[in-house]
């Protein structure tokens, strides 16, 4: 989460974490990269209606819910600094990387329109960096790491590298993008080796959460693991299909309802060393005051029905909900065009 807070001495600057806010961008690049996601997203949804098993739907709304919930619950990764499950490279390698973006696409819209976490200008460079870089990397890391019949130290080693190289590839862009924008305070290496140096501490505590869910679904339900499940040959099912995605949803729930409630309240990697002003980032970005940027913050903060997660429980489980449904309803709207039939050709 991203926003804006006041030094003791009262000069106003931007917080930092992987959900940019609208100030750490100028209008035109955030349209730049609004332009470039939305092209991505297009070609993701071309790819998904072409190649995705229809049957996989229901898997795309379930794990979309429970990355969302998953990113409420911040575990602490320094004194005063805390992180949070991504989630893309899970998701890309349960459904490969075309469906996972949209799935995260639809994740970080619904924390952006209704729950103000990331900027409404910054949804482009949110979705690059949170979403389509961990996604496609990820994965690629992943197939190239797990190999054609990977055992199971290999799996889960190919699981922990993939993690780690899409989790730190999407942050390091957030500062390219402040500092494309004019609005870095320090140089550009300074400012990639903080945001590089917090990633891999996060990192790892992501790795651990795809390595947990990975183990679990290669034992209770290995085909989950979907288009590269013919690359790892796992063994037989253990529970049905119906039951692996009711376990999911249950743990959403959990996770969204009650588990968000006892999260660490430490800010989120950078926002902690923005934060106080002796801290390492402190002056590492320069406050904006474009009217544009200003005036679509005011816009989002008006609008969005639960800001900054308002009443924890009842945010987690609404937030759940949506998410699981817009994300059905983008599987289905894919599956409908993937089955219409051709209309004949014309003499």
């Amino acid at each position: 989460m991203a926003g804006e807070v006041t030094a003791p001495d009262e000069r106003p600057f931007v917080m930092l974490a992987m959900h940019m806010a609208n100030e750490l961008l100028t209008p035109g690049v955030a349209v730049g990269f609004i332009a470039l996601s939305a092209a991505v997203l297009a070609l993701a949804s071309w790819q998904t209606r072409v190649r995705f098993d229809p049957a996989r739907v229901p898997l795309m709304g379930v794990m979309g819910a429970f990355v969302f919930a998953a990113q409420m619950i911040n575990f602490p990764v320094l004194p005063g600094t805390s992180g949070h499950l991504v989630g893309a490279v899970l998701l890309a390698i349960l459904l490969g990387p075309h469906a996972a973006t949209l799935v995260m696409a639809s994740i970080l819209i619904v924390q952006c329109l209704i729950f103000q976490d990331g900027g409404l200008l910054a949804l482009g460079t949110n979705i690059l960096n949170m979403g389509i870089i961990p996604c496609y990397l990820g994965y690629a890391v992943f197939v190239g790491v797990a190999g054609r019949q990977p055992r199971a130290g290999r799996l889960y080693a190919a699981v922990f590298v993939a993690t780690m190289v899409g989790m730190v590839a999407g942050a390091a862009m957030v500062p390219l993008e402040v500092v494309l924008s004019g609005v870095a305070a320090v140089p550009l290496p300074q400012f990639l080796l903080i945001m590089i140096g917090l990633h891999l501490l996060v990192g790892l505590g992501e790795a651990i959460i795809t390595f947990l869910v990975v183990g679990y679904l290669s034992k209770a339900r290995p085909e989950s693991l979907g288009l590269v499940g013919e690359r790892l040959q796992p063994a037989g099912a253990g529970l049905s299909s119906g039951a692996v995605l009711a376990s999911f949803l249950v743990v959403a729930l959990l996770l969204g309802g009650v588990v968000s409630l006892f999260a660490s309240q430490f800010p989120d990697a950078l926002e902690s060393r923005t934060s106080v002003e002796d801290a390492p980032g402190a002056a590492m970005v320069k406050p904006n005051e474009n009217e544009i940027i200003v005036g679509v913050s005011e816009l989002q903060e008006r609008t969005a029905p639960l800001p900054d997660y308002k009443s924890t429980s009842f945010s987690g489980v609404v937030g759940t909900l949506i998410t699981l449904s817009v994300v059905w309803l983008i599987g289905v709207s894919l599956r409908r065009r993937r089955q219409e039939p051709a209309e004949p050709a014309r003499e």
